[in-house]
């Protein structure tokens, strides 16, 4: 069943067709419903985009660790080489991967959600606006 569109203009009835009461309580239950079906969809997809974008964030903050990890061992070797041998290259070496974390890790950090279902809660404030405009 393909989904019914709600109307979003103020409805004008002919004074000659007004229906009685019941019958408007039942066409504005019946709209609510359409219109709590529809969020409930509209949540649903936005809350699906939600978790991509999570999981591409997540994926991203890990190997922003992984690289961290692997910097702070790059670090240790490059202490012990200064004692000894070719600091230089080991300590330029670990700046170029912390400066690569820093980057991973901004890039993942941006990828989070940061207000949830942002869309949704937007579109209810509106619709409960509208509602109380309708009934008023």
């Amino acid at each position: 069943m393909a989904p019914r569109a709600v109307p979003t203009e103020a409805v004008t009835v002919d004074p000659a067709t007004e229906l009685s009461t019941p019958e408007l309580l039942r066409q504005v239950l019946d709209q609510s419903k359409e219109l709590v079906r529809l969020e409930i969809k509209l949540a649903q997809a936005e809350l699906h985009e939600d978790v991509r974008k999570l999981k591409v964030a997540g994926i991203l903050l890990a190997s922003a660790g992984a690289l961290f990890i692997v910097a702070l061992g790059m670090l240790h070797v490059a202490v012990v080489i200064a004692l000894g041998s070719t600091a230089s290259a080991a300590v330029i070496v670990a700046c170029i991967v912390l400066a690569e974390v820093a980057v991973v890790g901004f890039i993942g950090y941006r990828q989070l959600p940061k207000v949830p279902l942002e869309r949704t809660r937007s579109r209810l404030a509106t619709d409960v606006r509208a509602l109380k405009e309708q009934v008023t």
